[in-house]
């Protein structure tokens, strides 16, 4: 067996408002419930053949490629796992920021890589990073996950010339999407793109995310990738949440609506990172006091060395982080702002 210590994610579920997982809290639409309802199964015996090809087809229409672009995977985290079983030989070094998301170490190391991160979140420490360590892979979330920093396609296109690959993790791309890579691929032959359906499109349960790359490395990387590997129940309901002209602009607009209350709501108390996603992150000068308030009240939280990120919760979730907003002036006597 391999010496390795890698944290076990914890997948912890409990009780009250769950806002430390960054899972959608938009409000299903009662048509989109209808549809989910009425679709049948009879054809569970079958490998899931014609559901896959019209997620291709869909999902191919969305971002603007053709299907041979895309691969489809058990939510992004399957891609990041083949894009580093394919690309990296032992030893190899993969460059995130820091902070950034917590699974790209796991799978550089499952990969046999060796993962590095920059001092910080500047574009001026990424390519100091690069130019110290040579990374073979740049892998970076774009919003950034956990502060929800947008990099910019100029940023993002200069650091695609300084490296091998280029990999971008859009997984709350769909709330900006005149951000992203996408119409950029073909520029740049190193540039590999993941998306999926658990943010904005709220599919979390679904576990359904995409590669989209060109169609030399598309096809390359399909060698890693076994048939049918997602269900053709989960591509069914991806497909009706595809089909629906208005879903997604109704979903951004109430996440818009909501990230302002819930901004307004912490900016006495700390302060409140620009962000365009379905989290903010509140730095704070005491982030574990201000978690403590929250979870007391059953909001849960994710905890963060300077602050906490908030999933974008619903009215009843806002009300009590309100109280324990409340509670945390009180107690530490910070003076309303």
């Amino acid at each position: 067996m391999r010496q390795v210590e890698l944290p076990i994610y914890p997948v912890v579920y409990p009780t009250g408002h769950r806002l430390n997982q960054n899972e959608s809290q938009f409000p299903l639409p009662d048509r989109i419930k209808s549809q989910l309802d009425s679709l049948t199964y009879h054809d569970l015996h079958e490998y899931p053949v014609e559901p896959i090809n019209e997620l291709f087809e869909r999902y191919a229409a969305y971002v603007g490629v053709t299907p041979e672009q895309l691969l489809v995977g058990c939510g992004s985290d399957e891609m990041i796992h083949v894009v580093t079983q394919a690309l990296l030989a032992p030893n190899d070094i993969v460059l995130s920021p820091a902070p950034d998301f917590s699974m790209y170490p796991i799978f550089t190391t499952i990969a046999h890589g060796q993962h590095v991160q920059a001092n910080d979140l500047s574009y001026e420490g990424i390519v100091e990073a690069i130019e110290t360590h040579h990374p073979k892979l740049l892998l970076l979330s774009n919003p950034n996950n956990p502060t929800g920093k947008l990099w910019t396609v100029k940023e993002l296109t200069h650091l695609a010339s300084l490296v091998p690959y280029l990999v971008v993790d859009e997984a709350y791309m769909d709330f900006t999407p005149d951000d992203s890579m996408i119409p950029f691929i073909a520029n740049h032959p190193n540039l590999i793109v993941l998306r999926t359906m658990s943010k904005a499109f709220g599919l979390a349960n679904v576990r359904i995310g995409f590669m989209v790359t060109n169609n030399e490395l598309a096809h390359y990387f399909r060698q890693f990738i076994p048939p049918f590997n997602i269900s053709g129940v989960s591509a069914k309901i991806c497909n009706i949440f595809l089909k629906d002209a208005t879903y997604l602009q109704e979903t951004i607009e109430w996440h818009d609506e909501m990230r302002q209350k819930w901004g307004s709501a912490f900016e006495s108390i700390g302060h409140v990172l620009p962000a365009s996603t379905n989290f903010l992150y509140i730095e704070l000068e005491q982030p574990e006091a201000v978690w403590a308030q929250l979870t007391a009240l059953n909001v849960h939280t994710s905890k963060q060395p300077t602050g906490i990120r908030v999933t974008i919760g619903d009215e009843a979730a806002l009300h009590l982080a309100h109280t324990a907003i409340q509670q945390y002036k009180e107690t530490s006597h910070v003076k309303n702002s």
